[in-house]
């Protein structure tokens, strides 16, 4: 044998161990549970942000690992949310700043996270509400998720406003109707069937839940859980709005949502309604929970759950996200990570959930591309009390951005406007202090942490003419989505 023929040969064998040692890696990686919920805040048990919240199955998954309880949103809408949240790109980088911008455009030749993974050889599946309005970018391909699950619409009362307020998709009421008639409902038996199939790839299985999102409709027996008069409402200061800046006011719109559900003595009905839809939530993942145990892949499942943003009930005289105060930007976040996270840990740092998308494929052992704006959390799940200097961030139009850290909030407008909160002493933001010269360095200090350039924005979506609007029937399932 010629030396040629020998060093060919030895060539070969070295190509074939490494390749055979990178398909190894790659079978080896974790499955992973991507878990979405639309528009809850921290009305769960594990936060504690309302006394009445009812999550027992949400608190029996979270204490599976890591909760950080002190994490916040991108962009307090749907939107801009999931679209950076997905993309690892903020909005000011994106110019997506609100529901308004499709972000099919501007996230068109991204590296999203769900066309990472796939490219990265994972079996990348999902279902229900992970991107705005459904699963992937319009015009979505082979590229973005093998396969995709519509878990379809929610069935409506017969009246067309239970609540009497007559504001399209703001209202709540039961609906006499069974859990199986719910698209979460069909969401989580998808699911299930997800966790039960076996692949040569690892599997990504992104699951949607639509609720709490409104309409607030959800099976009676979920309002029977939670009398009227037994309804606790939030703690609210009359006046609050008497210290924040005309932007901030304009946000809060107190002469909208909030005075149209106090004259029409709606509140409490409100608060049993959301109380309802987050347990009805809460049912449906104890079903997925279940699945996951019986699925086998036990010390193999990374499991991340995340809200895409809070939500307001009254707080403020402001109804909905759509604001930079703590109810709207602070949202639910957990890491289950075999082998790096213990069971029943709480990380009080603040962070925001750009860290998703970096944190996930840090763990998974890939390198996180270099557009990714957030930083990934392994120190913190590795040891929650780790030092961390980073802060939440989250915007809200073009030049409105609110920092949070340990025990500040910091607001600035657009105008130049701004708030400050002290959680140590004031948790409820009732008292902004940004104009006292103390908190001077406090506030030179997180505003240090905003952009020093803002993108422009996106284009936005073409109202349709009226009479193509006449034409087409009303969706339901989508109708819930434009909020």
């Amino acid at each position: 044998m010629s030396f040629r023929e020998i060093l060919a040969r030895l060539c070969f064998g070295w190509l074939t161990v490494f390749l055979g040692g990178i398909a190894a890696s790659a079978a080896e990686r974790p499955d992973v549970l991507f878990i979405a919920i639309d528009d809850l805040n921290d009305w769960t048990g594990c936060l504690g942000g309302h006394p009445q919240a009812s999550t027992p199955h949400l608190d029996r998954l979270v204490a599976r690992g890591t909760l950080f309880a002190n994490s916040h949103c991108a962009a307090p809408a749907c939107n801009p949310s999931r679209a950076a949240l997905m993309s690892g790109l903020r909005p000011f980088a994106s110019g997506v700043y609100d529901n308004g911008q499709p972000y099919g455009g501007p996230l068109k030749d991204v590296m999203t996270l769900n066309r990472y993974l796939m490219r990265e050889g994972y079996k990348v599946v999902g279902g229900g509400k992970i991107y705005h309005g459904g699963g992937g970018l319009p015009g979505e391909n082979e590229t973005d998720w093998h396969e995709y699950f519509n878990r379809g619409g929610d069935p409506h009362p017969p009246v067309k406003s239970i609540s009497g307020l007559g504001m399209a998709h703001f209202d709540w009421g039961p609906l006499d109707a069974a859990d199986e008639a719910m698209g979460d409902y069909r969401l989580v038996s998808w699911a299930s069937e997800q966790l039960q199939k076996r692949h040569d790839q690892p599997l990504f299985l992104a699951v949607g839940f639509v609720k709490p999102h409104l309409p607030w409709y959800v099976p009676r027996k979920y309002f029977d859980m939670f009398p009227l008069e037994t309804i606790q409402l939030p703690v609210v200061k009359a006046d609050d709005l008497a210290d924040v800046p005309a932007a901030g006011v304009k946000m809060a719109r107190p002469d909208g949502d909030h005075q149209a559900v106090v004259t029409r003595d709606q509140w409490k009905h409100a608060v049993q309604g959301y109380l309802a839809t987050i347990k009805f939530l809460d049912e449906q993942i104890g079903r997925l929970l279940e699945a996951v145990d019986a699925s086998g892949r036990g010390d193999k499942l990374l499991i991340v759950l995340w809200s895409d943003h809070g939500w307001h009930l009254g707080e403020k005289q402001h109804w909905r996200k759509f604001a930079l105060w703590e109810e709207a930007a602070r949202a639910p976040l957990a890491f289950i990570v075999p082998g790096v996270t213990r069971p029943k840990t709480r990380c009080d740092a603040a962070v925001d959930l750009m860290s998703i998308y970096p944190t996930l494929v840090d763990l998974i052992g890939l390198p996180i591309p270099e557009h990714v704006q957030g930083p990934s959390l392994r120190l913190l799940l590795e040891n929650p009390q780790a030092a961390w200097e980073r802060v939440g961030l989250t915007t809200h139009g073009r030049g409105n951005h609110a920092v949070r850290d340990r025990h500040w909030r910091y607001i600035r407008y657009a105008d130049g406007s701004e708030e400050l909160y002290d959680h140590r002493t004031d948790p409820d933001e009732w008292t902004n202090l940004a104009g006292q010269s103390e908190h001077a360095a406090v506030i030179r200090r997180l505003a240090a942490q905003l952009p020093a350039e803002e993108a422009a924005d996106a284009p936005r979506e073409k109202a349709k003419p009226k009479a193509d609007r006449r034409a087409k029937k009303p969706r339901p399932a989508r109708a819930a989505e434009k909020d």
